[in-house]
């Protein structure tokens, strides 16, 4: 993909300042851990799912729903309805400033907001996915100056409406959802905006959504200039974890890059050996401003690296000055059959998120190399 003109480096987003968007609608909204770690896209047998990117990684375990009689297993959510559905609360969320999300008054209207086919198997399907979503467990780490740190943040109270099937029931509907406490106060400080116009034209492919969802948190974070490359390998580790098949996730990526960057004409990336370069772009929703107003309430739900923080002046931290040609010769030492150019350039990215440049740079980076790459498989 041939970059657009370059454009000036841009800062965090706040919510609060935030514009409609250019079809003049509200815009939508999404936590920043979900826009860079999406939840599965099929079905899957499996009870727990994990993915990890830079200094962020996501744990699910499938949880359990009583219908009454008995306890019965329910599976990972999965697919674009639970997206579709998070999106939606994300976003009447951070409009509205309270943790209570009005649904509507029933299955049927919710699906319609949703611009979801309310008959049929469609209902069905929902019902499944939203019991899977609402009875699930989520655990959101981050990797913080400090060490790691987790945090238990289930999106959805408990919610018994789900179980009701729209016949004779309609009194199990009670018109609105309860975001957990800790998944509310998080999004109110890390809440991405989307375009609203983009959401539903992807709307059929939880892939399209995953990754526009992340270039929309990624790419107007990036500031330097001549962009940051990411492999195919850490790519597939963030977005292919069950492809066996390197070249189908290639394949797949690109689809779904594709029809992401047809709504987000703003997006400025290329193609290159080996991988991609993000360069900084616009984001899809104009703002009034760029600049984070609230202080982080939750440390450990800080968003994944880098984190939105205004630049640091050329004179404080220098990107060229953070890995030097010796230290990175030492890195097949340290992470065997990882990429160390790929590695150096996501910790380019997560220092300047922190703002601060280390006192001794190839220490510094060769000791999160280690970290980084501990137990992990290139």
């Amino acid at each position: 993909m041939a970059p657009l003109p370059l454009t000036r480096p841009l800062t965090g987003q706040d919510p609060a300042l935030i514009e409609s968007d250019k079809t003049g609608a509200d815009p939508q909204f999404l936590h920043a851990v979900l826009c860079q770690l999406g939840l599965p896209r099929s079905p899957t047998p499996s009870r727990t799912f994990e993915r990890t990117s830079g200094r962020a990684s996501l744990s699910l375990q499938a949880g359990r729903t009583f219908n009454g009689l008995k306890w019965v297993d329910q599976p990972l959510p999965s697919g674009t309805r639970p997206r579709l559905v998070l999106i939606n609360l994300c976003s009447e969320a951070v409009r509205t400033r309270s943790s209570e999300v009005d649904v509507g008054s029933s299955v049927r209207e919710f699906l319609r907001r949703l611009n979801i086919d309310p008959g049929g198997e469609s209902m069905a399907q929902f019902r499944r996915q939203m019991l899977a979503l609402s009875s699930c467990h989520m655990t959101l780490a981050m990797m913080t100056a400090q060490g790691p740190a987790q945090v238990d943040a289930k999106p959805i109270d408990a919610f018994q409406a789900w179980h009701t099937d729209e016949s004779g029931q309609q009194s199990l509907w009670p018109g609105y959802i309860r975001l957990t406490d800790k998944f509310f106060e998080s999004l109110l400080d890390h809440a991405v905006p989307l375009e609203t116009e983009a959401i539903g034209k992807l709307q059929n492919s939880a892939f399209a959504l995953d990754v526009y969802s992340w270039l929309a948190h990624r790419l107007c974070r990036v500031s330097d200039a001549n962009g940051i490359v990411l492999s195919w390998g850490a790519l597939k580790g963030q977005f292919g974890q069950e492809y066996a098949d390197s070249k189908n996730f290639k394949r797949k990526f690109q689809e779904a890059l594709q029809k992401a960057t047809d709504v987000y004409k703003d997006a400025r990336l290329e193609t290159v050996p080996g991988g991609l370069r993000l360069l900084p772009s616009k984001p899809p929703v104009p703002r009034a401003q760029a600049r984070v107003t609230r202080a982080l309430r939750t440390p450990a739900l800080a968003p994944p690296a880098p984190a939105p923080v205004e630049p640091a002046p050329p004179a404080t931290i220098n990107p060229h000055a953070l890995v030097s040609v010796t230290a990175l010769e030492q890195v097949a030492a340290i992470a065997p059959g990882w990429d160390k150019y790929a590695l150096a350039e996501q910790y380019k990215g997560w220092v300047v998120g922190l703002g601060e440049m280390p006192r001794k740079p190839d220490a510094a980076f060769l000791a999160w190399v280690r970290k980084y790459t501990k137990g992990r498989r290139p």
